[in-house]
């Protein structure tokens, strides 16, 4: 899911219109639409414009869909952000055991295609040593 999908689905949680979060954060009339039918980028400057208007969204979840979609609106603002920077680190922690596992991984692969090349190249050695005069 893109961060405009996971917009779109706190818009509908909301009971908002695209035109209410547009005009809420001065946003051009359509933008909105045009980025979810394009499955286009969002701006970083739009996204600051849409965390100002609503806070309770949890940009952790709007930019990967991990953690909370709101961030509980009765915490002074000081936990709030503590709230969403525990999350930010567990998402962080989360991507770092999960890139590892891929890079383990490919290296595995890569190491398989040296030994294959390896073995291709002392073949080759034989074959020529033996077909020289």
């Amino acid at each position: 899911m893109t961060i405009i999908e996971r917009l779109y689905q706190y818009m509908d949680f909301r009971g908002l219109s695209a035109y209410e979060v547009e005009h809420a954060c001065s946003i051009s009339n359509g933008y909105l639409g045009k980025q979810r039918k394009k499955q286009g980028a969002v701006g970083t400057d739009i996204l600051e414009r849409i965390k100002t208007q609503y806070p309770e969204l949890s940009i952790i979840w709007l930019f990967s869909g991990r953690g909370n979609m709101l961030i509980d609106a009765s915490l002074p603002p000081e936990e709030q952000l503590a709230h969403e920077m525990n999350e930010e680190k567990a998402a962080y922690l989360t991507s770092k055991d999960e890139i590892i596992a891929l890079l383990r991984a490919q290296v595995i692969l890569l190491e398989n295609a040296l030994s294959d090349k390896q073995k291709l190249i002392t073949l080759l050695e034989k074959e020529t040593e033996r077909k020289k005069p």
